[in-house]
């Protein structure tokens, strides 16, 4: 009997389709590398959308940022406004300043660089997600590539790219040493943190709490005292080398022990403002105005030394306080709890520079004492195409919500420790943003967000994948 051979023009028309096959089979085989290429691609594609220069400057903070980088650039301003630098972290200024001393006055060469570096934050959630399971892995690195949160940030001149990639750093090297305590992964999670540390100071309390964690990890899986206590020190020095600078400055020029002055702004002229607010129907502007009259008051007094950053941070605390004993308990509670439900459900397309441009009144300048009050004004008195965009936007984060919910209820049922530590994180940047809400503030929390909201999507591919497989069998 004679066997039908294949021809070879047969072999050349099936070469096309074997071809195919192969590239289909990357993603499968390299899914990290290709986790990484799909969001550059995305983000390389937003930069050279925005033609417009302001575009990477949409934000509140990205001018400031930019002159320091621009100061820093230079070798007769350098060591002056590093050493007058008080209300900024070193780090991401000295960034601009490289970028600005190689490509001069050119923002868009930032938002290149950190298309790449959010691109590779992307990576690092793909495999903070593969801890749990590959298929997790792959799916968390997909939502990372796609997600609007990090793409709109990525193209600002702020420090949210940064801070963002060296904290996933962090919390990647910290979940590896939950399952295999290492020295090498302590002194890695506590450089990481360090270098988040000294470009953002909001990880500073997590920094000093994940010290005893260590600890406490290296001691039940190494059970071994002194090799948690080897592990504990290394986290804790890798952690203070990046920061070390700023404290001896801080100590020998101002003789304050912070590592910034921003605390006296942030009480002063957010938490006191919008609490009040929410109290008894202030309009904002009306308490930040009062505010920054006392203070001038008080200058004015000669009780304070004004040359002094940390003294006036300290003045301005002061008075803050003296005004939040003033509120009642319930409004803390209530804009607590209101800001974080903004900061989880805020779109990040209100943060995007195009849809900024639109004409739009000012949330927190929105009279109304509840969210639900000033959310109908801000949408309904005065409707148009940005308060369109922010009812889809917020249509299409209550998916996403549910996916996450769904997957921290998943991840503790089936990982309790892993579970705790992402639900303290959340509860962490929640806490300390408090009534101060934007969809930037949930940055520091998407890594968790992202891999939380790709388990139940897994769980639905994979139950969909067993089905096709019996289909088949079957056929």
């Amino acid at each position: 009997m004679l066997r039908a051979q294949p021809s070879e023009a047969a072999g050349q028309d099936d070469r096309p389709l074997r071809n195919c096959e192969a590239w289909l089979r990357i993603p499968v085989r390299r899914p990290l590398t290709s986790v990484f290429l799909l969001a550059l691609l995305v983000r390389l594609i937003n930069v050279a959308l925005l033609a417009n220069r302001d575009a990477f400057f949409a934000e509140q903070d990205t001018f400031a940022y930019w002159m320091l980088g621009a100061a820093l650039a230079k070798p007769e301003t350098f060591w002056p406004t590093l050493s007058a630098m008080t209300d900024r972290m070193p780090l991401y200024p000295l960034l601009l300043a490289a970028i600005q001393h190689a490509f001069g006055d050119a923002p868009r060469a930032v938002a290149l660089i950190q298309a790449a570096m959010d691109a590779a934050t992307c990576t690092l959630i793909a495999a903070l997600g593969a801890l749990i399971s590959p298929r997790v892995g792959w799916i968390a690195g997909i939502l990372a590539a796609l997600s609007p949160t990090l793409i709109v940030f990525s193209t600002q001149i702020l420090t949210d790219s940064l801070f963002l990639f060296v904290f996933a750093l962090m919390l990647l090297a910290l979940a590896r040493f939950l399952l295999r305590p290492g020295a090498g992964l302590a002194i890695g999670a506590g450089l990481s943190g360090g270098l988040a540390l000294v470009t953002r100071p909001v990880v500073a309390p997590l920094l000093a709490a994940a010290a005893p964690l260590v600890f406490a990890i290296a001691l039940v899986q190494r059970r071994n005292v002194g090799r948690a206590v080897a592990a504990a020190m290394l986290f804790t020095l890798a952690a203070a080398a990046p920061i070390a600078p700023v404290l001896l400055r801080n100590l020998a020029q101002y003789q304050s022990f912070a590592l910034t002055s921003q605390t006296g702004d942030h009480l002063a002229l957010w938490i006191v403002p919008l609490v009040r607010q929410r109290a008894d129907g202030t309009p904002y502007q009306v308490t930040v105005d009062r505010m920054e009259e006392r203070y001038r008051q008080r200058t004015a007094q000669g009780s304070t030394d004004v040359a002094n950053p940390f003294r006036r941070a300290a003045l301005q605390t002061e008075l803050a306080r003296e005004e939040m004993g003033r509120l009642p308990l319930a409004a803390y509670a209530k804009a607590w709890l209101e800001g974080m439900v903004v900061n989880l459900a805020a779109p990040a397309l209100l943060a995007d520079p195009r849809v900024r441009a639109l004409p739009k009144p000012s949330f927190y300048n929105t009279a109304g004492t509840t969210l639900w009050q000033r959310a109908r004004a801000y949408l309904f008195e005065q409707p148009g195409a940005y308060q369109i965009l922010l009812l889809l936007g917020l249509l299409a984060m209550l998916p996403f919500l549910a996916l996450e919910a769904i997957g921290f209820v998943m991840l503790a049922w089936s990982k309790p420790w892993a579970a705790a530590l992402a639900g303290a994180v959340l509860a962490y940047f929640l806490l300390l943003n408090g009534p101060v809400a934007a969809p930037k503030y949930r940055l520091p929390m998407e890594p968790v967000l992202i891999v939380l909201a790709a388990i139940p999507l897994a769980r639905l591919t994979e139950r969909r994948s067993r089905y096709l497989i019996r289909s088949r069998m079957l056929t």
